[in-house]
């Protein structure tokens, strides 16, 4: 089941607190179908250098705070377009949970390396686009 999620409210003030941000690779697309459709497929330290990756991807800047991964993408590095039309819309639609690596994870201290599926708004500044997803704590919602 899909659920939609709000951006943290604006007008609410937010303690001064550092965020530590990893560059990291983020290929689009739906795990179970080879990376093709919508979401995110994987999330990588760098692309492989043997064979060039054909499956849209782009950089993003990959943080987390209060129990949510914050994923912001620079718009002057994304450069493909079929990475571009996916923030045409003002949703991003996550149709499988994915995982990052576990060190990833252990170094942003997460709780769990799980992302939930479900319907996120997508945040744009004038610099970038920034999508903000919930981890997945419970064993029994990844195999939902």
């Amino acid at each position: 089941m899909l659920q939609f999620y709000n951006p943290i409210e604006p007008n609410r003030p937010n303690p001064v607190v550092l965020i530590k941000e990893i560059r990291m690779e983020v290929v689009f697309g739906t795990p179970s179908q080879n990376c093709i459709g919508s979401g995110i497929c994987m999330v990588m330290s760098r692309l492989p250098s043997i064979q060039p990756l054909r499956c849209p991807h782009a950089a993003a800047w990959i943080s987390y705070a209060n129990g949510q991964l914050r994923f912001r993408f620079s718009k002057s590095e994304v450069e493909r377009e079929d990475v571009v039309r996916r923030f045409d819309s003002p949703w991003f639609l996550v149709r499988e949970s994915f995982q990052i690596s576990r060190y990833t994870a252990r170094r942003l201290g997460m709780a769990s390396p799980w992302i939930s599926p479900g319907v996120f708004p997508i945040i744009e500044t004038d610099k970038d686009w920034m999508l903000t997803f919930p981890l997945l704590t419970k064993c029994r919602e990844i195999a939902a």
